[in-house]
């Protein structure tokens, strides 16, 4: 078995179970970063994805689930608490984003896609996988008109249950990396990136490029 070095990035929307089939939700994406080696064994030559890292987003989309005939924060709500909890920040009860809101980004924003989560196998960490994965997906899932948001708080429930120094120690890290991407502080500790500003946009492109060290 050998390594050509080769990267290939996969998008999956998964959808809630236990939802009716007719019920709108929340798009939860998970986006899977692999190695791609070739495989002696593989009777035609395909290569094999090794995955190293994944993202998980989610995006709240008033005016779809208003047209489709939902409460917007009802579909947030049966998502989950963290996903309610955005909508409050951003939306009003009518779905429609708050004043404050709009005042904070260059341009009107009537979506949000939410970062939730950026893990990289420790083996390949401190490589510039994880801004890989999260340039390649906002790029690829913000569109126009997109509030992009992130909380630095441990995702992992080994990390959240842990003691405060190692909780305060991760969020430094995650931090550190949500700047790296162009994030500012937003409020309640969130932070947002505005992607209708070039350098921000500028900077994912490159991040997305890179291949060395983060």
């Amino acid at each position: 078995m050998t390594s050509d070095g080769s990267l290939a990035l996969d998008y999956r929307l998964e959808r809630l179970l236990g939802v009716g089939p007719d019920a709108d939700q929340l798009d939860r994406w998970i986006v899977t970063l692999s190695v791609l080696r070739a495989d002696e064994q593989e009777e035609f030559d395909l290569p094999v994805r090794d995955p190293i890292g994944h993202a998980e987003l989610y995006a709240l989309d008033p005016d779809r689930h208003r047209l489709l005939g939902w409460d917007p924060f009802e579909v947030a709500d049966a998502y989950s608490a963290d996903a309610a909890t955005y909508f409050e920040e951003l939306f009003g009860p009518d779905g429609l984003t708050r004043d404050d809101v709009r005042e904070a980004f260059e341009l009107s924003v009537d979506r949000a896609l939410i970062v939730h989560d950026v893990q990289v196998l420790p083996a390949e960490r401190r490589r510039g996988y994880g801004a890989l994965l999260a340039a390649d997906a906002l790029l690829t899932l913000a569109g126009p008109g997109t509030a992009v948001l992130a909380h630095p708080g441990p995702t992992d429930p080994a990390v959240v249950d842990a003691d405060d120094t190692v909780r305060l120690r991760h969020e430094t890290h995650n931090t550190r990396f949500l700047g790296a991407l162009g994030f500012t502080p937003f409020r309640h500790r969130r932070w947002m990136l505005d992607l209708a500003l070039q350098p921000n946009l500028d900077v994912l492109a490159e991040r997305r490029r890179r291949r060395g060290s983060a």
